[in-house]
């Protein structure tokens, strides 16, 4: 049984998100909280399995309750966040600030409320199994004025799920400015939340990381983070926004991105399979390393949930797998070898 603690000031959201849990017999809500310093007593006091926690509270918000909760106890949190740009920003620095996994609330209770419910039960039935981890996020620095190169000659593709914020932004912050070269990054997000999330590397990255945009063209010195929502597919030296089908019930795709610029950039890729639950991805890497490009898992010591790794270490596509502390120095040392 996964013991559960709602974390929210509204009582209604508090119903809603309990009855959503329930219609799982695996999971019991063992206790609600209406305000952060509420749930840090609750915390101690239940011990509960997983949290789901709002953003926006009063006596003390969503963030400061999370960070007080990964000095308590690293239980895995939830966030669970309104569809604005406000709680995106927040949800995004909860993500790297230890929360395993978030929500977004319907816009359409009536709606929208079968695929909530179902995503909720997934994400804490996913949270348990997961390695809640905090990483004390590296300082944003002032890299002065980034501005794009020449078209890129060489590609590095990340793809990630669940634990991928907190993770690319510890390789982002390290990586050095690599030479003929542009990254793609695909994280699993939905609408709404994936422009924050580049924002949010940007501010500590020597490259220049912004949402990808329809029509334009991979330039050195940029990486491009695919919008929630939409796949991302490269043709030539153009990425191209599509709303095809997702594919093992995601969009944007790692395997879409990936085998896309096979066609186009042959050996001169980089594949990175970073944290995250399902598969997605080990298609695309296997098609890089068939390719003639390069590829890098990450091991699963340091991983929030071993998924998308494991799945392609076991086809047998990957070149090194190694600790997230080492994937910055190891794309660079690939990129300079293609």
């Amino acid at each position: 049984m996964i013991r559960v603690l709602i974390v929210d000031d509204s009582a209604l959201i508090r119903r809603v998100l309990k009855d959503a849990l329930e219609q799982n017999p695996d999971i019991k809500v063992i206790g609600m909280a209406e305000n952060g310093k509420d749930a840090l007593e609750k915390l101690k006091a239940l011990d509960p399995d997983v949290i789901t926690l709002d953003v926006e509270m009063p006596v003390m918000n969503g963030l400061e309750t999370l960070k007080n909760i990964m000095r308590l106890r690293q239980v895995p949190v939830i966030m669970v966040s309104a569809l604005t740009t406000k709680e995106a920003e927040v949800t995004v620095e909860a993500l790297m600030n230890g929360a395993v996994d978030f929500v977004a609330k319907p816009k359409n209770l009536l709606g929208d409320f079968d695929s909530f419910v179902k995503d909720l039960q997934l994400k804490v039935v996913n949270a348990v199994k997961s390695k809640s981890r905090y990483i004390k996020p590296v300082e944003s620095q002032s890299r002065g004025v980034k501005s794009p190169g020449r078209d890129s000659r060489k590609l590095v593709i990340i793809g990630s799920s669940t634990g991928g914020p907190q993770t690319l932004y510890q390789i982002m912050s390290r990586l050095n400015l690599l030479e003929d070269t542009s990254i793609i990054i695909v994280q699993h997000m939905p609408p709404g939340f994936t422009r924050s999330l580049a924002e949010r590397l940007d501010s500590a990255s020597r490259f220049m990381v912004k949402e990808a945009e329809n029509g334009e063209s991979l330039k050195s010195g940029v990486a491009y983070v695919a919008p929630g929502g939409y796949h991302l597919v490269v043709n030539g030296n153009i990425l191209t926004l599509t709303n095809d089908p997702p594919v093992f019930g995601v969009r944007p795709s790692v395997d879409v991105a990936m085998l896309s610029a096979v066609k186009n950039f042959k050996s001169n890729i980089v594949g990175v399979i970073l944290t995250g639950m399902g598969v997605d991805g080990a298609r695309g890497m296997e098609e890089i390393k068939r390719s003639g490009g390069k590829t890098i898992a990450q091991d699963e010591k340091s991983c929030v949930v071993f998924g998308m790794p494991k799945a392609a270490i076991e086809r047998g596509v990957v070149d090194s797998i190694v600790d997230l502390d080492q994937i910055p120095v190891e794309i660079e040392r690939m990129v300079s070898e293609l």
